[in-house]
């Protein structure tokens, strides 16, 4: 199936504003649990890149056709930004967002399925997993379904936004999730040497 970037854009976009309204209080239903987990991060969406004004800013600036056909939703996005962040967090939000473009594509399922089917198959069942650069959450969503003896998941995240989701994706599950949002050097040490799985595919960007 052809990569679909304005798919990805929008269902991005719904995921972001599924994770506000957990944010704000809101309770999660099942179908908002499925639209959090298709957030896929903004690798490759370079429409972002573009400024938050008239489409007439983007055509100067050099906006392909292709690029035009997302002008709606980016704004949408800044939109739902700006009506629920700080100026600062929003600012902080679309430099986060911008410099991802080039990095941030996220595991497909498949990774963390075939990893933990070799544990399984060597017969290696843990109990405490962590998850240093969890984006939104597929080594550990699939580590609830196979790795049946799991008993706590530590999920670190760097980026704001995607941590949000993160938080809320985790608050679903059946396992307990302890949610960092923040740097891995950030995060809290008083648990070092209690895990017995660190798994990750880390981003290899700067």
């Amino acid at each position: 199936m052809a990569y679909n970037v304005l798919q990805k854009l929008r269902d991005n976009v719904r995921a972001i504003s599924v994770a506000i309204d957990y944010q704000n209080g809101h309770a999660l239903s099942t179908d908002n649990v499925t639209d959090l987990k298709k957030y896929s991060g903004f690798g490759g969406i370079k429409a972002i890149l573009f400024p938050f004004g008239p489409m007439e800013e983007w055509q100067e600036k050099g906006a392909t056709k292709e690029d035009l056909r997302l002008y709606e939703d980016i704004t949408q996005l800044h939109n739902i930004l700006k009506n629920n962040l700080s100026e600062s967090e929003y600012k902080d939000t679309i430099a986060s967002l911008r410099n991802s473009v080039l990095t941030a594509f996220y595991t497909p399922d498949i990774v963390p399925q075939t990893l933990y089917k070799v544990l399984d198959a060597q017969g290696i069942q843990p109990k405490r997993m962590y998850e240093p650069s969890s984006g939104s959450g597929v080594f550990v969503t699939e580590a609830e379904k196979l790795l049946p003896q799991l008993e706590l998941i530590t999920a670190v995240e760097k980026d704001r936004l995607t941590g949000m989701i993160l938080s809320a994706i985790n608050s679903s599950l059946t396992i307990k999730t302890n949610t960092h949002i923040g740097g891995f050097e950030e995060a809290p040490v008083k648990d070092n040497g209690s895990y017995d799985l660190v798994v990750s595919n880390i981003p290899f960007g700067n």
